[in-house]
Formats: structure tokens, C-alpha cells, sequence
């Protein structure tokens, strides 16, 4: 625990950097995407509207708002690793800057063999539509679980006492807001899993496992 805190001591400056990124790219993304920005946190709570906004971006999912708040994904996910290898010491090789880089590279990596290969898959068993569905879906609950995380991320790396518990008890959180997620998105598409239920299968090995069994062959 006094290890722990300790190495988080000495990274406070870089990480104070990470922390001043994200809150610039979100200060530019409520300047140029308020109304979008404020229902993004909602999306948990009202499903109204993510489906009027998958209506206008259909078309373009890699819109700019999805590609300045996909910034903030990997800069608060690549955080909330590093932190989580710090505290329960997974890799005592990744415990600077240069570790929190090569955990956003993997990340990041990840994120872009999902995205790939779904969209090489989608083209070629042809269910684009429902693919792209789903994809914005996930994404925009992704959004909603970062932005609910990010104060208790933050928090934990700065509170003087109990840092620890207050970090497992935003890990917890993660969790949670993960399951939520994946319970909505199978409630709001349980006719068309069922209705394709060998694709539905493919995308879960192909899609959900497969690029992170790469990314851990990569990292061990």
C-alpha cells in the first residue's frame, strides 16, 4: 500500500498531464458538441435519445464528437490500468511513463482490431446495418461509462488517505457500469440476436475475444 502510493507520487506529474489532456479535449467537445456532450450522461438513465441521435449519425459513426470523446476512452482506460497495475502489482516493468504509453498502445490496439475486423465482417456477411447499430450503441455507452468514471478516477489518484480503497471501489464501479451497459445493449437487441444468432456468436469470438487474446500474447 505505502509502495503503491509512493510510485503514484512520483508519476503525479505526468499523470497531472494526462488528467489536463483529457479535460482539454472535453472542454473542446462541450465549446463544439454541448447538447451532445449533456445527453451523453444520460444515456444510462434515458434511451430517447441515443436512438435520435443514432438516426442523424448513422452515416458517419466516426463523427468528430465520437473521435474527441474515443480520445478520452483511451486516455482514461489506459489510466485506470496503469493505476490498477500499480496498486495490485500485475507488472513491476510498467510502473512509469513509458509503462503507461505501452498500455495505451495496446489499448489502443486493441480498440482498432475490434473495430476492423467488425467492419471486414459486417461487409462480408452483409449485415452492415445492424452492425453499425450496435457499434454506436456501444460506443455511446462507452462515452456514458468514461465520463461517470473519470471524477472517481480522478479523486482516487489524488486523496490524501484511503487511496486504495477509494481506487477498488472505483474499479467496482467500472464493473458495474460494464454490466449495466452490456445488459442494455442485449435488451435493445435481443430480436435481432436471436434472430442471427450465429453472427451474434462470430462477433463475440471474432470481435470480443479474439483481438484481446492478440493484445495479451502481445503484452506477456
Amino acid at each position: 500500500m505505502v509502495e503503491a502510493i509512493k510510485i503514484i507520487s512520483q508519476n503525479k506529474d505526468w499523470i497531472t498531464i494526462v488528467f489536463l489532456a483529457i479535460l482539454i479535449i472535453l472542454t473542446i467537445t462541450k465549446v463544439v458538441f454541448n447538447e451532445r456532450l449533456s445527453r451523453t450522461n444520460t444515456f444510462f438513465l434515458s434511451r430517447k435519445y441515443l436512438a435520435i441521435y443514432f438516426n442523424k449519425e448513422k452515416r458517419r459513426l466516426l463523427n468528430g464528437f465520437q473521435i474527441l470523446l474515443f480520445c478520452v476512452q483511451l486516455l482514461v482506460l489506459s489510466l485506470l490500468f496503469f493505476l490498477t497495475n500499480v496498486y495490485f502489482g500485475f507488472h513491476s516493468e510498467i510502473l512509469n511513463f513509458k509503462g503507461y504509453l505501452l498500455i495505451l498502445f495496446l489499448v489502443s490496439l486493441y480498440f482498432g482490431l475490434v473495430y476492423v475486423l467488425g467492419f471486414l465482417l459486417a461487409y462480408l456477411f452483409s449485415f452492415k446495418d445492424e452492425y453499425s447499430k450496435i457499434v454506436f450503441e456501444k460506443l455511446n455507452y462507452f462515452n456514458n461509462v468514461i465520463l461517470w468514471l473519470l471524477p472517481f478516477l480522478f479523486i482516487s489518484v489524488y486523496l490524501k488517505y484511503y487511496n486504495k480503497l477509494f481506487f477498488e471501489i472505483t474499479v467496482i464501479l467500472f464493473v458495474l457500469l460494464l454490466i449495466v451497459r452490456y445488459v442494455l445493449i442485449l435488451s435493445m437487441n435481443k430480436k435481432l440476436i436471436f434472430n442471427n444468432l450465429f453472427y451474434f456468436i462470430l462477433y463475440i469470438c471474432a470481435l470480443e475475444i479474439a483481438p484481446l487474446i492478440i493484445v495479451l500474447k502481445l503484452t506477456f
